[in-house]
């Protein structure tokens, strides 16, 4: 936090635990950690070592052939633009194009992409009717944040592939330093009653174990921590669609059956209790 010693005026926790990752991932160490590390080092095009391409360099310079890593961040940047209904520049084409085109095919494959103009814009032209119909479905904000999310994935990978096996910090750290340093005086900690992963019942207790440390210190301080339990699995506060397209299901199809249809029923519920307990803090 930016102000260590301001006393923070309330929390809401959801779907909370502090898992190590080998808790939390099944498989982890026999599955996921091999296949990240030969993700980040191997070879993603099979016919260079045909073209006596493997080894050498790319067009740009890097190693070639680009490993997954490298290939995963590409397509990520191709859907961005796909998304949003626009053609790659030519700018990101011609980086990717000396990213993956060898130095040994340098004078036959081109580099430098430059899409003509009538041609540039007559794609755009037959690709907007889509977009529009995509964007009066509240489709883009969806896929938006679903590229968000793999974004997050060639990151993972390359620390996994460097060494990394554990959360930082470590969850003994978390729970040491909520014990001694935890300040919120009010504190909503919701559960959801199919979650595996959730520890709100342990967090519950150490957060009155962190209320007792702190009367140590401030005789006078008060902790109010509430723990509710609702319906729903650990991802169920993010299982909401886009404002946009849950008001349009909810006036053509109902309110509940827009809610069941989209799986957002736990999602709003929680939405509910936090504007509920909100409230009554006057927060």
């Amino acid at each position: 936090t930016l102000f260590p010693d301001t006393p923070r005026a309330a929390n809401a926790l959801l779907s909370y635990n502090n898992k190590g990752v080998k808790d939390a991932i099944p498989f982890f160490d026999e599955v996921f950690a091999p296949l990240f590390t030969s993700l980040a080092s191997n070879q993603t095009i099979p016919f260079a070592d045909i073209i006596g391409a493997a080894g050498t360099t790319a067009v740009d310079g890097s190693p070639y052939p680009p490993n997954s890593v490298e290939l995963i961040n590409i397509a990520i940047g191709l859907s961005r633009n796909a998304v949003q209904g626009n053609l790659p520049s030519d700018k990101l084409l011609s980086e990717i194009a000396k990213r993956t085109t060898p130095k040994t095919l340098a004078g036959i494959l081109p580099q430098d992409i430059e899409i003509p103009s009538i041609i540039r814009d007559t794609i755009q032209q037959a690709l907007d009717p889509l977009v529009q119909t995509k964007s009066n479905a509240g489709i883009i904000p969806i896929l938006d944040q679903s590229l968000d999310v793999l974004e997050q994935i060639p990151s993972l990978i390359v620390e996994v592939a460097g060494g990394a096996r554990d959360f930082n910090p470590p969850p003994a750290s978390v729970r040491s330093v909520a014990r001694r340093s935890y300040r919120a005086r009010r504190t909503l900690v919701v559960q959801y009653d199919n979650d595996p992963l959730d520890e709100s019942e342990e967090l519950e207790t150490l957060l009155k174990e962190a209320e007792t440390v702190m009367r140590n210190k401030r005789p006078m301080v008060d902790f109010d921590v509430e723990r509710i339990v609702l319906k729903g699995g650990h991802a169920t506060p993010c299982l909401a669609p886009p404002l946009d397209l849950a008001s349009k299901a909810e006036d053509i199809l109902g309110e509940d059956t827009a809610k069941s249809g989209l799986l957002y029923s736990g999602a709003d519920e929680t939405v509910d209790e936090l504007v509920r307990w909100l409230e009554e803090g006057n927060l």
